[in-house]
């Protein structure tokens, strides 16, 4: 799809490759979930979610931060 040929030339342009299955999309509350699913399903059904963590920490943080981090 087109998005994979983005992320194809970027990886013939840069030498570095996405690593699909370490990979997460990101959407807003607006996007309609159909288009959301076009999307990931394009990305090879890439994950989209807000509990992924880099390094230990939230990448989908949201309204709530203090509830985010409690944790600490």
């Amino acid at each position: 799809g087109f998005l994979m040929n983005i992320l194809e030339q970027y990886k013939l342009f840069s030498s570095q490759a996405i690593n699909l299955q370490k990979s997460a999309v990101f959407f807003s509350r607006n996007t309609p979930l159909h288009l959301q699913r076009s999307i990931c399903s394009s990305l090879n059904n890439i994950t989209s979610h807000r509990s992924t963590k880099y390094l230990g920490l939230p990448l989908g943080i949201g309204r709530s931060k203090k509830e985010v981090f409690a944790y600490l």
